[in-house]
């Protein structure tokens, strides 16, 4: 299903070419898209979509629907656009919002431009199925909007950032303890199964919303790390975390890309968790893998034994009590 339009911005403040897609349970109403600035300051195409959940359970947009967006062939980025400058929201936040079954929400969705005259395509799927839709917009008939003047926590301009985008950091940056399995595994990985092992790791995000993630588990070391990610963080999310996304790095001997990772604590089954989860792949050796980590010194009373790291009683817990560091090593 392919449906192009020759007109897709707002003038006079109606929609114009409006166009309902189907993606399997869930509807999408194009209405509008404009050019703006990014965090970065680039050229950014954001598009208004209404989002109908009609399956039979509450839903999100951003758990339901995956977006390929393309131009001249090449696949386009995400990207973060904020309301004001005076705020840490995204223009996308809504997407995190549970829909109930026959509702609908207006959401948004960002993606840097390669150029400002080639055309877009955007492919929506079923995050679950093979349902799929397109749309193509031509971004020269686009107006372009801007954001309200001020200074925004997160934005990447150098600026000093709110109090809101600071606590936000500070919940996730620090040391962390917990552990990690693999399934799924093939070629060389393949007699592993389900094996688990513990894990620590350093969060380190600036004020500009960017920065590292550094994970080392039984077999590796802070100085040689089994995980050097660069990652980002924004504030949309489903709890009050918001999310942490991937930009780039290494995960064992293979490169981390952006958006391999999106972590939001708000999935989480534990308080002051988060879980990573990604996948591996070099040649026929293949594995999926999660990773659970809370801050170093917390205590997992309300675990339940099977999500408990192997090492919490006999290595973690006494280093705890005594008020020790985190090591650069396991074990």
């Amino acid at each position: 299903m392919l449906l192009s339009f020759t007109a897709c911005g707002k003038g006079d403040g109606e929609t114009r070419n409006s166009s309902q897609l189907k993606v399997g349970d869930f509807t999408l109403l194009y209405k509008s898209a404009c050019i703006m600035k990014d965090y970065a300051g680039d050229d950014a195409i954001v598009l208004t979509l209404d989002f109908t959940n009609n399956s039979k359970k509450s839903a999100t947009y951003f758990e339901s629907i995956i977006e390929i967006p393309t131009q001249n062939k090449e696949q386009l980025e995400f990207t973060a656009v904020y309301v004001s400058e005076e705020s840490d929201e995204m223009v996308s936040d809504s997407q995190m919002m549970d829909v109930a079954p026959g509702e609908a929400i207006e959401i948004k969705t960002a993606f840097v431009l390669t150029d400002m005259t080639s055309e877009v395509e955007i492919r929506f799927e079923e995050m679950v199925g093979d349902k799929n839709a397109s749309l193509t917009i031509d971004p020269t008939t686009l107006s372009r909007e801007s954001v309200q003047s001020g200074t925004s926590a997160l934005t990447g301009n150098g600026k000093e950032e709110t109090s809101g985008g600071e606590q936000l950091r500070d919940w996730w940056n620090g040391d962390r303890y917990g552990w990690w399995n693999v399934y799924g595994c093939w070629g060389a990985y393949e007699e592993l199964g389900s094996a688990w092992w513990d894990v620590c790791g350093t969060i380190d995000i600036g004020a500009d919303g960017t920065g590292t993630v550094t994970l080392w588990d039984e077999d590796y070391t802070k100085a040689e790390p089994m995980v050097s990610a660069s990652v980002s963080l924004n504030s949309a999310g489903v709890g009050t975390h918001g999310t942490m996304m991937s930009e780039g790095g290494t995960f064992m001997d293979i490169a981390l890309e952006h958006t391999d990772w999106i972590v939001d604590p708000g999935l989480s089954e534990y308080t002051d968790m988060i879980c990573i989860s990604g996948s591996y792949e070099n040649g026929d050796d293949q594995f999926t893998y999660d990773i659970f980590l809370r801050p170093w010194g917390t205590s997992w009373d309300d675990a339940k034994a099977e999500d408990l790291p192997y090492y919490y009683h006999d290595w973690y817990l006494p280093l705890i009590e005594a008020g020790e560091p985190m090591p650069d090593s396991i074990g």
